[in-house]
């Protein structure tokens, strides 16, 4: 018999094993750094202390969306679309895009057929986690299917938004 975190008996979880032959299965518990050995009363972990306090300060406000920034995500975002279904040469997107960003595009596969008009950007959602950066989750029709698509953006100069990062899942 074991016991709960209460200390009322209950048949032992092992019981079944032992009368198998097998070992008994050895418990511990993971607390994020150490595993610890449990309770030998009741086989669980001491209740956790009172969690930390918060730091002093104001909390952090939402940063209001910079709307040049998110119209200028969205216009990048549309041309690599673009670029993907091949009506968009990606020469035209040095200045706006990371070089890796164009070799990532190189390697999504597109239509078999080489037929245009197969990607189409169908969602855009953009978020502004800090100042200097746009975060973009959407979808793009992709080879008749529909793909998730996440893109980053970083601020390099005053006003001029690089699209750093783009995936296609």
């Amino acid at each position: 018999m074991s016991q709960t975190l209460d200390h009322k008996e209950t048949p032992h979880a092992d019981t079944l094993r032992r009368v198998l032959g097998l070992r008994p299965v050895r418990t511990v518990v993971f607390d994020g750094e150490n595993f610890l050995d449990p309770c030998p009363t009741c086989g669980h972990r001491a209740p956790a202390g009172a969690p930390p306090e918060l730091p002093p300060g104001e909390p952090v406000t939402e940063v209001p969306l910079d709307h040049a920034a998110i119209r200028q995500a969205h216009r990048t975002v549309a041309m690599l679309v673009e670029v993907l279904d091949q009506r968009r040469p990606a020469k035209q997107l040095t200045d706006l895009v990371a070089l890796r960003v164009l070799r990532y595009l190189r390697a999504v596969p597109v239509e078999a057929s080489g037929l245009r008009g197969g990607a189409r950007l169908l969602s855009f959602h953009p978020s502004q986690p800090h100042e200097g950066a746009v975060e973009v989750a959407g979808s793009i029709r992709l080879r008749g299917r529909r793909r998730a698509m996440a893109a980053s953006f970083t601020l390099v100069d005053l006003d001029r938004w690089l699209c750093s990062t783009i995936r296609i899942l």
